[in-house]
């Protein structure tokens, strides 16, 4: 899969959401990184509780932006989110356990959800 690119996630245009964005992908990077070099590295579950806890926190400020534009697909976006959160928990919560080339497959899983979701708000649904 070919890496997210930084520029493109500045299209949602609100300042706070398009910089946690790129902070969400930083993580994921560094995540990815220590995948290929296929060792434990002592920094990963560190990154692993960041990027889970980030993600929380910034799909909670963007439901906050929906819900002041009176966003009317507030609702299938939030299970999007959802969904996006259990797999989230899942990856994070199992990365001892799963071989280098499964760990890549779910985040390169995360990553579409993520990006899926982006593009969602800014295309479709122009929530901004």
């Amino acid at each position: 899969m070919k890496k997210l690119p930084m520029n493109e996630v500045t299209l949602v245009g609100d300042e706070l959401l398009d910089a946690q964005h790129k902070v969400i992908l930083s993580y994921m990077a560094k995540i990815r990184a220590i995948y290929l070099r296929d060792e434990m590295d002592k920094d990963l579950p560190v990154l692993m509780d960041r990027l889970e806890t980030f993600c929380k926190l910034h799909l909670w400020d963007e439901e906050r932006v929906m819900e002041k534009m009176s966003f009317l697909a507030i609702e299938e976006h939030k299970a999007q989110h959802a969904l996006f959160i259990m797999h989230l928990g899942n990856f994070t919560g199992r990365y001892q356990e799963l071989n280098c080339t499964k760990k890549i497959d779910e985040l390169n899983f995360l990553e579409r959800g993520s990006w899926s979701i982006l593009k969602h708000s800014i295309e479709d649904c122009r929530i901004l």
